[in-house]
């Protein structure tokens, strides 16, 4: 027997549980289940099919809420036997959450559930989502703690929160990185976003950790929310743990760790001040797990790239090549910094990016504007376009482009990043943002083979050489 919420996947014996949902509602499929051989079948609405002999149906007032509850029960509450670590924010989740496993592991070992996939000691697969499902997440802790995993650390997106997927795990220290526009095509409001992200902090118990930002906006009013003891870092304002003395030198940065009077130099292949951010609150996370001040520094020192994350490629070409999931106008503009700092005399800061379907004009507008401020050359292309339009997409986008900046559009992504590095120069810094280590792309009803921006990226130039 197992616990399922798509009918093409029940088989004799399983539980189907009616998942509501803005575009697909699992109600419709109750019929489904009863034919394939579920035994249970849990809704909480009319359903649209007499119901079947030989199955027992339960009705509850929360669907989600139910299969919550019985996931956790049915893996044996795997979360309450591990240390877990959630991180939420607008930008930089998943870095911090990788930062967070790699970091701990040190300690003790540890997995991670993120957008990048699920993975414990080598072990990966793949879930869709920054934060799955019920059964895909409480599944992955049961496996993680039969295969020894001590402790996992999560990341968990304001949809997450929002429908509910992680409110049956156990929490122990949450990280809050910032917060910035994004998912108004979703949730329709910054209030309503936000609204979402401070779930995680009401749901805190009294001895977990809550981990917040001093420098962002939102530390006073999420301090205020959580029962949870809070700890602060940060970088422009006094914190329990800050990061002072910052210098970069080529492709590193440095930085004094600072927590009272304790302090250790960390050196760690990071460029960004946002990446800074995100180590600074893994590690002020891991220190509030109980790890040694001194291990967490030393730990840092060696925390490897994560994929598709500010990651620089370096073919021996004589530009610099930056892959990054960049996606809304706050994040291009915090990239596009970074880049021009690094653009050599006489060079160009080269953009490649488009957008996902499902997002708003407004954003694709200042998406192109933050582009056209910043780069010296723009090549549009496709990004995940869904069941839009990709050629809509663009225009939509290159509407906030000045004329003033050369841009062109080219709807194969693969040959976009080709063409990009054909333009190249000594000097120049190309940056291809939206999609990081992302693979196959969706367009209307068939899928693109991709690689990833990463991969493709490190294709072409090895034929440039």
């Amino acid at each position: 027997m197992k616990l399922c919420i798509d009918s093409r996947k029940v088989e004799k014996g399983d539980v189907f549980f009616c998942m509501p949902g803005s575009v697909t509602d699992g109600h419709r499929f109750a019929g489904m289940a009863a034919d394939r051989g579920a035994s249970v079948i849990v809704y909480q609405d009319e359903l649209p099919e007499a119901q079947s002999d030989g199955v027992c149906y339960i009705r509850v007032p929360d669907v989600v809420k139910a299969l919550n509850e019985a996931c956790d029960s049915f893996y044996g509450h795997p979360s309450h036997h591990m240390k877990v670590f959630g991180v939420t924010g607008t930008s930089g989740k998943t870095t911090t959450a990788a930062f967070i496993s790699q970091i701990f592991a040190r300690r003790m070992p540890c997995g991670l559930i993120s957008s990048s996939g699920i993975s414990f000691e080598g072990k990966k697969y793949d879930t869709g989502l920054s934060t799955p499902e019920a059964v895909t997440l409480q599944t992955a802790l049961k496996r993680m703690l039969d295969d020894g995993a001590k402790a996992a650390a999560l990341e968990v997106s304001a949809h997450a929160l929002a429908e509910g997927r992680a409110a049956c795990v156990d929490f122990d220290v949450a990280v809050f990185t910032n917060l910035s526009e994004n998912h108004l095509d979703f949730f329709g409001s910054m209030d309503a976003y936000y609204e979402a992200k401070k779930q995680l902090f009401r749901g805190l118990k009294g001895d977990a950790a809550a981990v917040l930002n001093i420098d962002s906006d939102t530390y006073s009013e999420l301090s205020a929310i959580t029962k949870a003891r809070v700890i602060s870092y940060g970088i422009r304002r006094e914190a329990d743990y800050r990061a002072v003395d910052i210098r970069r030198q080529g492709m590193q940065t440095s930085f004094t760790f600072r927590s009272g009077n304790r302090e250790e130099r960390v050196c760690a292949g990071l460029i960004a001040e946002f990446d800074i951010y995100n180590l600074l609150g893994a590690m002020a996370a891991c220190t509030a797990a109980g790890m040694p001040f001194k291990e967490v520094a030393a730990a840092a020192s060696e925390v490897g790239p994560v994929r598709g994350r500010m990651q620089c490629i370096d073919a021996g070409q004589p530009f610099a090549a930056i892959v990054d999931y960049a996606h809304t106008p706050q994040q291009f503009s915090d990239v596009f910094a970074v880049g021009k700092e690094l653009v050599k005399e006489n060079g160009r800061l080269i953009a490649v990016f488009g957008d996902d379907g499902g997002r708003d004009e407004e954003s694709r507008h200042k998406l192109g504007a933050a582009a056209s401020e910043n780069c010296g050359r723009v090549i549009l292309t496709m990004g995940d376009p869904g069941d839009e339009d990709p050629d809509a997409i663009a225009a939509q986008i290159g509407a906030g482009i000045s004329p003033r900046t050369p841009h062109v559009y080219l709807r194969d992504r693969a040959e976009a990043v080709e063409e990009a590095v054909r333009e190249c120069q000594d000097g120049d810094v190309l940056m291809i943002l939206g999609r990081g280590g992302d693979g196959d792309i969706r367009l209307g009803s068939r899928t693109v083979a991709y690689p990833g921006d990463d991969v493709r990226l490190q294709q072409v130039l090895a034929k440039r050489r």
